[in-house]
């Protein structure tokens, strides 16, 4: 018993929660971000060209905003999920110099880290099995809340690596409802004894 514990508590700190993100960043699908670049001796920089998660690429030449020495374009066409790049182009040190930048698109704005949700599964998965071994209601119940904890996180925020929201939400109302299930099964045997 003693080994199971210490093993899922070693197992937490060895898992990397840290996940790779875009050089501007992550932005909610369906919002609009400011792509920039930072050039303190160029006259002005174009946005020449942007690479969608699907591979395809639209060319074009627009001028972007000065402000001090940054160059912004407001790019609104966020809608596919996944990681976005976009070229500009300019005057650096009066020689024509491009640039590629890169950002991420998620459902939430944010990205979770896969480890993150393997950890919070695995505990409960862990403390379910462990409330069944004891013969313990509330230790199931307990498992529960971190099963359905996991559900609503994989609904709300989505899961790295996963684009299609089909497969994400599928995954989420299962472990919702398994969580559900665990829940009131251990409560019902609470409440029998």
């Amino acid at each position: 018993m003693k080994k199971i514990l210490l093993t899922l508590i070693i197992g937490m700190f060895l898992i990397n929660f840290i996940s790779a993100d875009g050089d501007i960043g992550i932005v909610k699908q369906w919002d609009c971000i400011d792509l920039y670049n930072y050039c303190p001796t160029c006259t002005y920089i174009n946005l020449t060209a942007i690479q969608y998660p699907n591979q395809t690429v639209s060319t074009m030449n627009l001028a972007m905003t000065k402000t001090n020495k940054n160059y912004v374009y407001e790019f609104c066409d966020t809608g596919k999920l996944g990681g976005y790049s976009f070229t500009t182009c300019g005057d650096k040190a009066t020689v024509l110099t491009c640039e590629d930048i890169s950002f991420e698109v998620t459902p939430s704005g944010f990205v979770w880290s896969n480890g993150l949700y393997f950890l919070l599964i695995a505990l409960s998965v862990g403390v379910i099995i462990l409330g069944y071994y004891v013969e313990d209601a509330w230790i199931v119940v307990l498992g529960s809340f971190g099963m359905v904890l996991f559900g609503l996180l994989v609904l709300f925020y989505g899961i790295a690596g996963m684009k299609d929201s089909a497969y994400t939400w599928g995954i989420g109302i299962i472990t919702l409802m398994l969580g559900a299930y665990f829940g009131v099964k251990g409560s019902l045997e609470k409440l029998d004894m």
